[in-house]
């Protein structure tokens, strides 16, 4: 596809990759909404939405964070280029195949059924609003499209040429406010960069967040959450009246988001059992290497890190995290080399595939980024369906779809 085609990314459901979203959720969402208490401005704006599920679930979030409202200024905006998408999105009316990956509770916490439908409530629609917008050919920031606390656009980048990812990304960056985010979907901005934009590191993925001075950052603020569980998956309050929502909605088919697998090589085992009870652990020290960089403290996250390998130098997973500390850096080369080991310690590592395959198409050896993105198809068909590829928090019957493409 050339990098001016039009596009629209048509494949979308309500709460899409529940590890971002909990992300959302816990940390930046809270800290958003903490910034802005004094003003009660709130931006948010879901770029390539079509059919709307994902501008919804961020409705759905600030109903959940910020249930009393009344007095803020608040903008859900759902973007794309697709009319035919939005006047559906507008209307609110979804089947079954757009809740495929959310809580049975949540239609009966915010959906009433119609037939073989399920109308989202009006409170929630009219949070949101729609417009057209052409990504590569709009100009923006303008009077519109600028202040953004928080942009997502996710899946999208991936039907852009190089140029137009540079294009399109610059342009969103300057359409954040001061320290507002960025999120895409995973790996679609490795190699690119953004001006303006800093990285910060998650154990659910990267995320680009405008610079901010040090007197402008405020933390997570847990004041301003409902008294809600934050165990993973129960993104969403007790519905008013209806069912209550939790963690147990998920029957246990979401397993927590991490960075990868519980570590694994033959070494960890030799070490672990004869570690003393003061001694931490591979595990504990690879933990900690994820609080670290959770924090925005790579350098500390690497040393860790590195101290993990010490004990365990056959485990894949502290090498897939010092290849994404690298790839924030901007040393892309040791990126790579660390890429390249995770494989061969892990040679079914869905990841570290295609993060390898993202550099790769970076430095245009585009023969071995396709044998790499075929590699992980043949992984994912190799699964059952319903099997979540971490961190990525979506099926492998649907990453399989997407690689296919």
């Amino acid at each position: 596809m050339n990098d001016t085609a039009f596009f629209t990314n048509g494949e979308t459901y309500f709460f899409r990759d529940h590890g971002q979203f909990d992300l959302l959720r816990q940390r930046l969402l809270p800290e958003l909404i903490e910034r802005r208490r004094k003003t009660k401005i709130l931006r948010l704006w879901s770029a390539g939405c079509s059919s709307g599920e994902e501008a919804y679930s961020l409705a759905m979030l600030v109903d959940t964070l910020l249930p009393k409202r009344d007095d803020w200024d608040i903008l859900i905006l759902g973007s794309d280029i697709d009319e035919t998408a939005l006047t559906k999105a507008r209307h609110g009316r979804y089947k079954q195949w757009s809740f495929r990956m959310a809580p049975p509770s949540l239609k009966q916490c915010y959906f009433q059924r119609k037939g073989d439908e399920w109308t989202l409530d009006k409170r929630i629609r009219d949070m949101v609003t729609f417009r057209a917008s052409n990504l590569i050919g709009e100009t923006f920031p303008g009077a519109k499209l600028r202040d953004m606390d928080l942009i997502l656009c996710r899946n999208v980048f991936i039907y852009f040429g190089a140029m137009a990812v540079a294009a399109v990304a610059d342009k969103l960056a300057a359409a954040l406010n001061e320290g507002g985010y960025l999120m895409t979907a995973h790996t679609e901005l490795i190699g690119h960069r953004v001006r303006g934009l800093q990285s910060r590191l998650f154990a659910e993925g990267v995320v680009y967040q405008r610079a901010v001075s040090v007197s402008a950052v405020t933390k997570h603020a847990p004041s301003i959450i409902p008294n809600i569980p934050l165990e993973p998956g129960s993104f969403l309050p007790p519905c008013r009246g209806k069912a209550r929502m939790g963690v147990e909605l998920w029957n246990g088919n979401v397993s927590t988001p991490s960075l990868a697998l519980p570590l694994q090589g033959g070494g960890d085992k030799t070490a672990s059992t004869q570690s003393t009870p003061s001694a931490p652990s591979a595990q504990d020290l690879l933990a900690s290497a994820r609080a670290f960089a959770d924090r925005g403290d790579y350098d500390q996250a690497g040393q860790v890190c590195s101290q993990a390998l010490s004990i365990a130098p056959l485990a894949p997973e502290p090498h897939f995290l010092l290849a994404q500390l690298a790839q924030l850096k901007g040393d892309f080369e040791q990126a790579r080399i660390l890429l390249d080991k995770t494989i061969y310690l892990d040679p079914r590592c869905v990841a570290a595939h295609l993060e390898l395959a993202a550099l790769c198409e970076r430095t245009e050896n585009l023969p071995r980024a396709q044998t790499l993105r075929r590699a992980a198809l043949e992984i994912v068909r190799a699964l059952p369906g319903d099997a979540v590829i971490e961190p990525y928090e979506t099926t492998a019957a649907e990453m399989a779809r997407c690689l296919a493409q």
